[in-house]
């Protein structure tokens, strides 16, 4: 199973392969913010720390909201994100 870590905390949660990464959070109360929950407010922008390298592209509606939350170079939206690799994750500056 892959593993997310969260910068901020040094939790480590191992995450079922292809599990929502919203959908994880909600239902183990983690430490994330969500708001439209369709990737169009950019409130759960985060930034892959370490990891990450087997996550699908940015698709062209991910990255136009990425732009209008956020300056930080690689930042993804969590609402869209799919657990498929391990990776640390950071919230974006927003």
């Amino acid at each position: 199973m892959p593993k997310i870590t969260f910068a901020v905390t040094g939790e480590t949660h191992e995450v079922p392969m292809g599990t929502r990464f919203i959908d994880f959070c909600q239902e183990n109360d983690l430490p994330h913010d969500f708001g439209c929950t369709v990737g169009s407010c950019g409130t759960c922008a985060l930034v892959v720390t370490e990891g990450g390298a087997d996550l699908p592209p940015v698709g062209d509606e991910e990255s136009e909201t990425v732009e209008m939350a956020t300056a930080d170079e690689g930042a993804r939206l969590g609402c869209l994100l799919v657990v498929n690799c391990d990776m640390t994750i950071k919230p974006a500056e927003v």
